[in-house]
């Protein structure tokens, strides 16, 4: 029994298999399981073995700056946003339709973890997804021509089912950056999903865009179709403010 095994074990390797134990498979065997039966559980572990480490390169290809869940979010302390429309949200019915999201408030209200947290879930259910701040957004579209690793990251961008763009409205932006994002959430309309947060109201962004006519071509294309939260209450930070005395 012990050659047959190690035979196993090394096909298994030679196959590039995730080697479930095969002393786990000789028990299967033994304790009832028929030979089909043993198959079918072995390869319905290759098939999870895989489909989990395809979930872990999609996660890693987002580049999140931190993990996040809907479980570490504390809902019961802001307006705007409930735990079971987020739980609607991950059936990502909208995502295969295009649809955008945003979540809109002022500073520590949790914008970028619940965006982070909807970008994991989509990730982990099969689809590839981009997280990126606005300011890096724009430093990928300025440099894509002349930098391999702007272009690369900027083609992964492009071919993700779900972009994330954090920080908007953080940090003004020139004219011509304000140009370059147009004709990239152009380029998404209605091909692409985007989830994006910012700290201003919709009103106030043609004063850190610099141009109200792109503010609202801009606008125009995001909100069409789009799902937006205005998140309201005291701010993580402000209420687990440290002191000193």
């Amino acid at each position: 029994m012990s050659a047959l095994l190690d035979k196993f074990e090394g096909l298994c390797k030679d196959l590039r298999l995730d080697a479930l134990a095969a002393e786990e498979v000789h028990e299967r065997l033994t304790d009832g399981m028929t030979p089909l039966e043993t198959i079918i559980a072995f390869l319905e572990f290759q098939h999870q073995c895989r489909m989990d480490r395809a979930a872990s390169m999609r996660v890693r290809n987002a580049r999140f700056p931190r993990i996040k869940t809907f479980e570490e979010y504390d809902f019961s302390l802001q307006d705007g946003v409930t735990a079971d429309q987020m739980k609607r949200l991950c059936d990502f019915v909208w995502l295969e339709q295009a649809f955008n999201v945003c979540f809109l408030g002022a500073p520590g209200l949790g914008k970028t973890h619940l965006a982070t947290a909807l970008g994991y879930a989509a990730a982990n259910a099969g689809y590839p997804v981009c997280f990126t701040t606005l300011e890096g957004l724009i430093r990928l579209l300025k440099t894509a021509e002349i930098s391999k690793s702007s272009k690369t990251r900027l083609t992964q961008i492009r071919r993700a089912a779900l972009v994330i763009i954090d920080e908007m409205g953080f940090m003004p932006v020139s004219k011509a950056e304000a140009h370059l994002l147009f004709s990239f959430v152009s380029s998404c309309y209605e091909h692409k999903s985007l989830i994006v947060t910012s700290n201003k109201s919709f009103d106030d962004w043609a004063d850190f865009l610099g141009d109200p006519v792109i503010a609202t071509a801009i606008l125009d294309r995001l909100i069409f179709k789009c799902e937006i939260f205005n998140l309201a209450g005291d701010g993580y930070r402000i209420r687990h403010r440290q002191t000193i005395l």
